[in-house]
């Protein structure tokens, strides 16, 4: 390296270089699992609450949204998983990397696994319950009667929609 390259500021590519690349690339890998799984746990707190008083519109707009990220977070840090194994593949590459490679893939997979497992329990919790609307949200074009049904053969109709919800 030349006065000139430090002058330019340009980067010193070494194999010390090429090495943190690879690290980083696994560190990477690493982080991503890290927040899927944190998030899965955010999801899966979520999908626990549908059916519930707090299954709200809002709750369910957070689920989609939890969704979406996780499923951005999974894109990306598999992008990130095939780098770091096609690394893994040259030459001069540790053992003890290849081996810790291979877990976080494991672990990927498992934290996959537990995300499908609560979007199909999400699914089947949105389908079988319909979110709380409180009486506020109701549109205008109610009259008191249908909304605080005064009736008792409304309420006991009421109470068993209610029921079947549950």
């Amino acid at each position: 390296m030349s006065f000139r390259d430090l002058e330019a500021r340009r980067p010193l590519v070494s194999r010390q270089n090429l090495i943190n690349s690879k690290q980083d690339a696994t560190q990477a890998v690493a982080s991503g699992i890290f927040q899927i799984n944190t998030a899965v746990s955010t999801f899966q707190r979520l999908v626990n609450a549908l059916g519930t008083p707090k299954d709200t519109p809002e709750l369910r707009e957070k689920l989609h949204k939890t969704r979406l990220h996780i499923g951005q977070l999974v894109k990306d840090t598999s992008a990130k998983l095939k780098q770091a194994s096609e690394t893994d593949h040259s030459a001069g590459i540790s053992a003890s990397k290849k081996v810790a490679d291979a877990k976080l893939a494991k672990d990927f997979q498992a934290v996959l696994k537990e995300f499908q497992k609560a979007q199909r329990l999400a699914a089947e919790r949105e389908t079988s319950y319909a979110p709380s609307v409180p009486k506020a949200v109701l549109p205008s074009s109610y009259s008191a009667n249908e909304v605080d049904v005064g009736s008792d053969a409304g309420a006991v109709q009421q109470a068993f929609l209610l029921e079947s919800r549950r």
